[in-house]
């Protein structure tokens, strides 16, 4: 492992220290069975030897797995409680990330649920959306996905921002303007402001010291009066960053920031 992480860190400047070790076994032994060898070292000697490896093996730290409204008792409780207090008396845009964004089911459902929350309001708004996979980006970017994709969506939400076409649903270019898609690894991306974080199901991949920057990196990020969602298995608990956060949906994962001097 010690080899293929130096490997890593030489071929593409990436650290896998930052990822929990049983996450890094699974994603390199799937990486070894594909290349069908099942020695380690002999897994190194590919990473050394074959240009396209290293970034195949970087691609597939992506977690892809998702859809539209996962959880939604989650984002019922976004759009009762948190969307309510940041479109009070707002007059200026409202900024989102999401972050660890996949094949953009997350990004999608954020626009979708803003554009109805703010119905006939003139508030402008953007989505930020970053995954570290070009090749994930690229499907969220097309905006095509599988009925399946679309099991948490009313009908009525389904007709108003989706296409059909044969067994699969194409975004509109209404809610696709909206949602900006860039390349990025949460650890280090760079975003100015934002009022509301998604970050799910993404931080629990990576060790305790790479949470504590990360939650440290949200904290700057949001505004003063914003809001962070993290994903069902994951936790502030056992980090420093738990005392500039207030978890107040303890059940849904929804923290606001606490201002510091």
């Amino acid at each position: 492992m010690q080899q293929i992480e130096r490997i890593m860190l030489q071929r593409m400047g990436k650290d896998l220290k930052q990822f929990k070790r049983p996450f890094l076994n699974r994603r390199i032994s799937a990486r070894m069975r594909t290349v069908r060898v099942q020695d380690g070292s002999e897994y190194a000697r590919i990473l050394e030897s074959d240009t396209n490896e290293p970034a195949l093996l970087f691609k597939s730290f992506s977690i892809n797995v998702t859809e539209f409204y996962r959880d939604a008792f989650v984002w019922e409780s976004v759009a009762r409680n948190i969307l309510p207090k940041l479109l009070q008396d707002r007059t200026g845009p409202i900024h989102v990330w999401s972050a660890g964004s996949a094949s953009g089911e997350e990004p999608y459902s954020l626009a979708i649920l803003l554009k109805e929350s703010l119905g006939a309001r003139k508030i402008k708004f953007d989505v930020l959306a970053t995954d570290i996979s070009l090749e994930a980006l690229n499907r969220a970017r097309n905006g095509q996905y599988q009925t399946q994709s679309l099991k948490n969506l009313p009908p009525g939400i389904i007709s108003k921002y989706f296409t059909q076409n044969g067994s699969t649903y194409q975004v509109s270019d209404a809610l696709k303007q909206h949602v900006r898609f860039e390349q990025g690894d949460i650890a280090s991306f760079v975003i100015e402001r934002a009022d509301l974080i998604f970050c799910r199901n993404v931080l629990i991949y990576y060790d305790k010291p790479a949470q504590e920057m990360i939650f440290k990196r949200f904290h700057r990020t949001l505004a003063n009066d914003g809001y962070l969602v993290i994903g069902q298995d994951e936790t502030m608990m056992g980090i420093q960053a738990s005392k500039i956060f207030s978890c107040i949906h303890p059940r849904e994962r929804i923290y606001t920031k606490i201002a510091t001097q």
